[in-house]
């Protein structure tokens, strides 16, 4: 009989603890927890209180899923070495481990996980959640553009979360996801990462993530009913290579397969792990300062490509809402406490842009 059944209270008291309802991820995280240990069917249905019909569907799903679980006659079942697959169960446990309580959805293929968390929140869905795909049929990034989201290559998620802010405080959401990605992709790869105004984490010099923010909120009520913040990382290079239109600029955490097995699992674990950190004291400016050690663009000339907001040194709108040639470039000053960029052109004018692109301008 497998050790794990003479701490059988423990385990269960686990699962309680990381709210897992279906058989199936039961079963998994039972696997996970003793790889390369035998279970009959009948010692994990006695185990999870299931009937071993049960077991045996969830063992055949999570072998359709691409789990390596072997059934072997007299022996019973077994999980070998962990494949790529996204897995609900596995990113739940390492959040528990740092105390966080969070509703996990995976799904093989959606059209956009925040398509899918907006309808839910129209819906009426109060809980605050993450869904993960393996793979987006219509990715989406900012400004309308697509998000290349191929199966097995990348890491698609969005965070269902309903703040106690105004609805002004929804763009620090983009940023402090920023700096959460960055923490994170740097952490499981052991490589350095860096934040280019205002959400593009890139390594290497290339870009490897995306973030699109949306929300809703109450005019009357003045608060923020619900905000939706998904993230796209790269986290391997598709092996028939990025589209043509990003090739130039998109990158991967590993630039070569990874060295160690679940690697997306621990990147969404390490990631969620950052996000909560910070959202915990949220609308507080706590990762301000690691987005600005971050931020490689302060101190460097730069064109702005798409203005935004734009506000001058006072604080003010700014009347120049197209800039001439002579407000094409830039020095960037810093960046203040609401994620403004502060830059000066070279007529000595300063303005605070909340928005826009900018590209580095080459020395």
């Amino acid at each position: 009989m497998g050790k794990c059944f003479c701490d059988r209270e423990a385990f269960l008291f686990r699962l309680q603890e990381r709210k897992i309802m279906t058989i199936k991820e039961q079963v998994l995280l039972l696997l996970e927890d003793h790889r390369e240990e035998f279970f009959s069917g009948e010692e994990i249905a006695g185990m999870l209180s299931v009937s071993r019909a049960g077991v045996w569907k969830a063992v055949k799903t999570l072998q359709k899923e691409g789990y390596a679980i072997e059934a072997v006659n007299n022996r019973g079942y077994v999980l070998r070495k962990a494949p790529d697959v996204l897995s609900a169960a596995f990113i739940g446990q390492e959040l528990a481990k740092n105390g966080i309580s969070l509703h996990i959805q995976v799904e093989k293929q959606v059209d956009s996980t925040n398509n899918v968390l907006k309808q839910y929140a129209a819906e009426g869905e109060k809980r605050d959640m993450v869904l993960l795909a393996e793979r987006q049929s219509a990715g989406r990034g900012r400004r309308g553009r697509s998000f290349y989201s191929p199966e097995g290559t990348g890491l698609y998620m969005s965070l269902l979360l309903h703040p106690q802010a105004p609805p002004q405080e929804a763009a620090m959401l983009t940023t402090l996801t920023a700096a959460a990605a960055a923490r994170a992709v740097e952490a499981v790869s052991g490589e350095e990462s860096e934040i280019k105004w205002v959400n593009d984490v890139r390594m290497r010099g290339r870009k490897i993530s995306g973030i699109l923010t949306e929300g809703s909120s109450s005019l009357e009520e003045g608060r923020l009913e619900y905000v939706v913040v998904g993230i796209g990382i790269n986290v391997y290079e598709p092996q028939e290579g990025f589209p043509e239109e990003v090739r130039e600029v998109a990158g991967a955490v590993f630039a070569s397969p990874a060295p160690k097995e679940n690697m997306r699992n621990r990147l969404a674990a390490e990631f969620l792990k950052n996000f909560m950190e910070y959202y915990r004291t949220f609308p507080s400016r706590d990762y301000l300062e690691e987005y600005r050690r971050r931020c490689f663009v302060i101190g460097k000339r730069v064109r702005i490509l798409i203005p935004g907001g734009r506000q001058d040194q006072t604080g003010c709108q700014s009347r120049n809402k197209e800039p001439g040639p002579e407000r094409e470039y830039a020095l960037v000053l810093g960046i203040d406490d609401d994620c403004h960029l502060k830059v000066q052109y070279d007529d000595g004018a300063v303005e605070y842009l909340s928005s826009g692109e900018i590209s580095i301008r080459p020395e």
